[in-house]
């Protein structure tokens, strides 16, 4: 019976990575929209709705960055076939990165998305697109 609690306490740490966080389902569910708007090839819809409140979304040269990027990862890497969020980081209660990877037929893409609540509601403060896939191991 003594060994009951470090058994328990160890069961925990192996089904959760220490310092792993949840996303909150409002970005969860921004992230999915994106991503299956890109799947269906609707670049410019997938960002327009993801930037709404953003000040990127302000900077129509960033945006229209943002867009080619994009347009060129897909005809380089193929369509969007799914995607799979990796990690997710907090600082603070505000500021959240979400790192996530696409598959399509080549290769899959690496996208970070730092988000930040200055009051009621989420806006992406920063977007991230790479093909730095090896990051992920370490190498």
């Amino acid at each position: 019976m003594k060994y009951l609690l470090p058994i328990l306490i160890a069961g925990a740490l192996c089904a959760a990575p220490l310092g792993a966080a949840e996303a909150p389902p409002e970005l969860a569910q921004m992230c999915s929209t994106f991503f299956n708007q890109l799947r269906d090839n609707k670049v410019n819809e997938a960002y327009a709705l993801l930037l709404q409140g953003s000040k990127i979304a302000a900077k129509l040269e960033d945006v229209s960055k943002l867009q080619d990027r994009t347009s060129d990862m897909i005809q380089n890497y193929g369509t969007v076939s799914g995607y799979d969020l990796v990690n997710v980081e907090f600082v603070g209660n505000n500021l959240c990165r979400m790192t996530y990877l696409t598959r399509s037929d080549t290769a899959p893409v690496r996208w970070r998305i730092v988000f930040y609540r200055p009051s009621d509601r989420w806006r992406v403060f920063n977007l991230q697109i790479d093909d730095a896939v090896m990051e992920f191991f370490g190498k």
